[in-house]
């Protein structure tokens, strides 16, 4: 097989030793920038930089981001056991914790992830839950400790809100009653909630826990430099039951818990998990949350059992037990300096697809190598990358001095205009470097992404409403400008921005080309409109202005052939014009 080799576009300075020379300060300075202004890169775990095989100064990368070894394959499976205490006791810890998933097969390599992840770390106890046949056989081929879960369920992708969701926070809720009715004390865990740090200690430190869930509040309400609980205020925000720890004390709330998921199916799991617990056990008496008992202050005694015992209840910190905003967006952990222990891929746009890419992806912000692919992932012998034009004006159009994490004041956040400007001009760049990559043969290599303004489902001023996160976004998830779902299996023509500082990539050859636009490597008119028709829909929506007077569409849809006048979108609107921002349809 041929050496990986990666071409690196961009303009020819001196070769590689100067590309080298040029990104040892971590920023990428703007083409004709006055007085040498740099755009600077997001806040990242670590101040250390190291050279990588291939010659490559890096950020070092974070613990996890490894190489890991590989599960076995093709092992013997006899028939996948049911859940019972025996087995649940066997793969518990001393001290009887356990950690939990489950996965259908079409999330296979996300239990894959996770569980290399585990055994990485010398954490060994755990159980996958197989939710069809399929991935039982696959799961023991693979040596993962596995137990049968009888659902019914489909083998293809959940997606947010379907039925089929629905009926997986059913099979969830008597899963964790299962396990509690095991006797373990037990993490159960989303397939897609990454843990990149051995939990057990952390919990080991709260002993007076009964319940401990993950949370959607974007606010770390004690701070950057506090690693304990949320505090009271993080009670009223939604709870997060991609990560819950239950203890066996707790098998009465969690049987009220099934039941009532049971008793109103389509109501959603995690509202009913936070439901139940503030309306207490016993008839006729009140647990919503009161003065905290002697023990740590940041425990809440809630659900009341039948022996008039009230359940201690905590919020873990949401930078350390993430979700997809505190980590990839307001990057809570990496302005910490450290690594969190679980991360969850919520608040993404992009389906499975932006989420194994969300795990991938990296850049000077180290927010990814959190995912486990194979090594033909790394060793295709043929890659492109290329060097971003990123002007300063267009990144700080407002002026004002950036702060040491990059980001500007909130006044001084790009307008709607000023962020598609921003966006465009890197789209118009990956658009041509996707056909110079397409003629060549080649997997493109993409650069980090800035933007000027997050995303959310809803009219916002520039940030998720009630987060914590600063602008512009310096490392802005690929997710947020890229349909990845509508391309379908990106990893056959992308790789993410962090790839060539990845560890798991083997030593490439890094040479200098030039991009030249599209239509000058397509040389047949048809060649040109062929291209565009395919790649007119691979740009993402950026969501929401306020529309006007308060009705219809506020989203906006980014369009990676703005430059080309004339040109018809992707919902077949003709542009004879400079292109400009059109809420809809």
């Amino acid at each position: 097989m041929p050496k990986p080799e990666a071409h690196r576009a961009g303009k020819q300075r001196g070769g590689r030793g100067a590309w080298r020379r040029r990104h040892r300060g971590m920023a990428a300075k703007e083409v004709g920038a006055e007085g040498g202004s740099v755009v600077p890169n997001a806040s990242w775990w670590s101040d250390e930089q190291v050279m990588l095989p291939g010659g490559l100064m890096c950020p070092k990368p974070p613990p996890y981001a490894a190489a890991k070894p590989q599960l076995p394959t093709g092992l013997a499976s006899a028939e996948t056991p049911r859940l019972t205490a025996e087995l649940a006791k066997k793969h518990a810890s001393k001290d009887n914790l356990l950690i939990a998933t489950y996965v259908n097969f079409n999330r296979l390599d996300f239990a894959l992830t996770l569980v290399m992840h585990l055994l990485a770390m010398g954490n060994p106890h755990y159980l996958v839950g197989a939710m069809d046949d399929q991935v039982g056989h696959a799961l023991a081929s693979r040596g993962v400790n596995t137990f049968f879960m009888s659902t019914g369920l489909t083998t293809r992708d959940t997606g947010w809100g379907t039925p089929a969701f629905r009926q997986l926070g059913l099979h969830k809720a008597n899963l964790v009653l299962e396990l509690a009715r095991t006797g373990v004390d037990c993490l159960t865990v989303d397939a897609d909630a990454l843990l990149l740090r051995d939990p057990f200690p952390y919990l080991r430190a709260l002993p007076d826990a009964d319940v401990l869930t993950s949370s959607d509040y974007l606010v770390a309400t004690n701070g950057y430099a506090d690693e304990g609980l949320e505090g009271r205020s993080a009670f009223g925000a939604a709870f997060n039951i991609g990560y819950i720890f239950v203890r066996a004390t707790a098998v009465e709330f969690v049987k009220r818990w099934s039941k009532a998921c049971h008793r109103d199916p389509n109501a959603w799991d995690q509202n009913l998990f936070k439901s139940i617990l503030h309306s207490g056990g016993r008839r006729g008496r009140s647990s919503a949350p009161t003065a905290a008992k002697p023990g740590n202050p940041r425990l809440q005694p809630m659900f009341t059992t039948s022996e008039g015992r009230q359940l201690m209840v905590g919020v873990l910190p949401v930078s350390l037990f993430a979700s997809g905003h505190t980590h990839f967006v307001s990057r809570m952990a990496h302005l910490m300096h450290t690594t969190p222990y679980m991360v969850h891929t919520t608040f993404q746009y992009g389906g499975a697809q932006g989420k194994r890419h969300r795990l991938r992806e990296g850049g000077r912000g180290w927010v990814g190598m959190m995912w486990e692919d194979g090594p033909e992932y790394y060793a295709k012998p043929q890659f492109l990358a290329y060097e971003l034009d990123l002007p300063y004006s267009l990144v700080y159009p407002n002026g004002g001095k950036p702060g040491s994490d990059g980001t500007v004041p909130f006044g001084q956040r790009t307008t709607v205009e000023q962020h598609f400007a921003l966006v465009h001009h890197q789209l118009r760049q990956l658009r041509n470097a996707l056909a110079l990559a397409q003629a060549t043969g080649r997997v493109l290599i993409l650069p980090r992404l800035v933007c000027g303004l997050d995303r959310a489902w809803m009219p916002h001023s520039g940030i998720f409403p009630g987060s914590a996160a600063r602008l512009p976004l310096l490392d802005c998830p690929a997710d947020h400008v890229i349909d990845l779902e509508r391309i379908g299996r990106p990893e056959e023509l992308l790789r993410e921005h962090s790839f060539l500082c990845n560890p798991r990539t083997p030593a490439s050859v890094v040479r200098l080309a030039a991009v030249p636009d599209y239509r000058a490597l397509l040389t047949t008119s048809r060649e040109a409109l062929d291209f565009e028709r395919r790649h007119a829909s691979w740009g993402s929506l950026w969501c929401c202005n306020r529309p006007p007077n308060g009705r219809g569409p506020g989203h906006i849809w980014y369009d990676l052939f703005a430059d080309v006048v004339p040109h018809t979108d992707r919902h077949n609107r003709r542009w004879e014009g400079p292109w400009v921002p059109k809420m809809g349809p």
